[in-house]
């Protein structure tokens, strides 16, 4: 905080200009308490229950954050500065929460297959970031136009009977 009086003119030419922010983001892996469940008291205008999401910041997701902090800092004080701030985790600042129907070949430990197809219906395909396995620390957007652009493709050729 510049303050105001003598010397803010000095002070802000000091700081102005000489400012970085920096994100720390980080792997947000599977952890099997979070998940998305049915509201048992929230409902829409059709009495359907609504969407409930449980999440928590795990114990290594603050480890692998708090490391990340540290090294960030460091790199800051080599490259010369003066001050430093971490501020604190906002908790519901641009996760990207994925993985509520994970891709696999293993039935039981997965809901669809390589192409999105679902294990139980076998013309079903979810294509988005529900199907990702983990979460890696950038925007999904391209990963999940990447994926349907794939399986668009799978559905033209040696899938198209899945269609017909």
């Amino acid at each position: 905080k510049v303050a105001w009086g003598e010397g803010h003119h000095e002070e802000f030419k000091e700081r102005f200009g000489h400012m970085i922010g920096i994100t720390i983001m980080t792997e947000d892996l599977p952890e099997e308490h979070n998940m998305v469940t049915l509201d048992p008291e929230l409902t829409d205008s059709d009495g359907i229950p609504a969407p409930k999401l449980n999440y928590t910041v795990s114990e290594n997701t603050t480890k692998m954050l708090e490391h990340a902090v540290e090294r960030a800092t460091e790199v800051l004080v080599a490259a010369g500065a003066k001050k430093t701030v971490a501020q604190p985790l906002r908790r519901y600042a641009g996760w990207h929460l994925l993985g509520t129907a994970r891709m696999g070949e293993d039935p039981a430990k997965s809901v669809v297959d390589r192409w999105g197809r679902t294990h139980d219906v076998s013309n079903l395909f979810i294509i988005d970031g529900s199907i990702f396995t983990t979460s890696a620390c950038v925007n999904p957007t391209p990963t999940i136009q990447a994926l349907a652009l794939r399986t668009a493709d799978y559905l033209k050729g040696e899938g198209k009977q899945v269609i017909e």
